[in-house]
């Protein structure tokens, strides 16, 4: 196991906080959640220009050939600064999607989402509960003389609006299918919906009556769902690392308004209360850092491996960024409380992120059963 950066990888890191840090300003993101912004364009550009989409695709597919530790790190950067782009619906989870389709699949639409051409997002879950199963699912994919018609209705869709294609969760006779649907579709109609986290815009797509050709079929996914809980297991590292680089900033800023915030005659810093939930934070964001570079790190071709790893760092993880958001509004008293406050951007995606692609709970209920094995 390697426990530090490699040259490369520092340089990576370094370069996209630089590049991050001279165009996002926080103060600015509050004002654009508040606009309801749904996609910040200069910093997609910035992305899709920095060729960062295409980092971890292999070099036969058209990508630049990185490790899928090189990409996360620009992850944890970009956690870091929260901006509105959708790097993890459509640069992770749906390039993964498209990775695990048929070849011809694959050729024709890979090259469009990695080049920024064309933005993709998924939409897999029906209620609160994500799960999947004959209940919780009732998205129906139908055979027909020309094809398929599709009906449905999927909720927590992240940047659904501004997304060219959606990657369908569907029943089909006896199984299960993605397929790929057309956001400008007929019979397709995608409603914004409020989004606890501001900076990953929701919404929920209605499908109703959707003809789709014969080749709309991504994957045919088993009885198990192992390659939907493959490209799953994999975008719960990246979110791993997204949730180690917010936690960073909130430990950042707290550290830094501790030195500054001045009562009694004398910085709050010098005092023994702040300075013990400062490094409590530290100790939490350290530990959470191991597990998410260790899911990240893993060998995907072990399956068993890569869901332990990314069960651990989804739940641990999540309950860190949960713990040093809520500190991070503690040590600014009653500023971090105000919407004029960065605070509370994170404290919000903080309770997000804790929720997507399943809760905690879920997680370590896979780890007891990963256990039982």
């Amino acid at each position: 196991m390697q426990f530090t950066l490699s040259e490369l990888q520092n340089e990576i890191k370094e370069n996209s906080n630089k590049l991050l840090k001279e165009n996002i300003d926080l103060l600015e993101t509050i004002q654009k959640v508040d606009e309801n912004c749904r996609i910040d364009k200069k910093v997609w550009d910035l992305v899709i220009e920095q060729g960062w989409l295409a980092l971890d695709v292999p070099e036969e597919d058209g990508g630049l050939g990185f490790s899928n530790t090189d990409t996360a790190i620009l992850s944890e950067v970009l956690g870091y600064y929260m901006p509105i782009i959708p790097i993890f619906s459509s640069g992770v989870v749906f390039k993964h999607i498209l990775m695990n389709s048929k070849k011809e699949k694959k050729d024709e639409l890979l090259p469009e989402i990695i080049s920024g051409e064309k933005i993709g997002t998924f939409a897999v879950y029906e209620s609160d509960k994500y799960e999947i199963d004959q209940d919780t699912l009732n998205t129906q994919l139908t055979t027909t003389d020309s094809g398929y018609i599709l009906s449905g209705n999927k909720k927590y869709v992240m940047f659904g609006d501004v997304s060219d294609y959606i990657a369908v969760l569907a029943k089909h006779e006896d199984g299960y299918k993605f397929v790929l649907v057309s956001s400008g579709s007929e019979g397709v109609t995608i409603k914004e919906t409020t989004s606890l986290d501001q900076t990953r815009p929701m919404c929920e797509v209605e499908m109703s009556d959707v003809a789709l050709d014969s080749d709309a079929v991504l994957i045919e996914l088993d009885a198990e769902l192992s390659e939907w809980n493959k490209v799953k297991n994999i975008a719960l590292g990246y979110l791993a690392m997204e949730q180690v680089g917010a936690s960073q900033a909130c430990l950042d800023m707290s550290t830094l308004y501790a030195k500054e915030r001045i009562q009694f005659g004398r910085p709050i810093g010098s005092f023994q209360a702040i300075q013990h939930i400062c490094a409590n934070m530290l100790m939490h964001l350290e530990s959470a850092k191991s597990v998410a570079y260790s899911a990240v790190r893993v060998d995907y071709s072990d399956d068993v491996e890569t869901e332990m790893s990314s069960m651990l760092a989804k739940s641990y993880c999540s309950e860190v960024f949960n713990k040093i958001a809520g500190d991070n509004i503690q040590v600014h008293g009653g500023i971090g409380f105000t919407w004029e406050h960065p605070a509370h951007l994170y404290f919000k995606k903080a309770k997000s992120d804790s929720l997507l692609l399943g809760t905690p709970k879920l997680a370590r209920d896979k780890i007891a059963e990963l256990l039982n094995l």
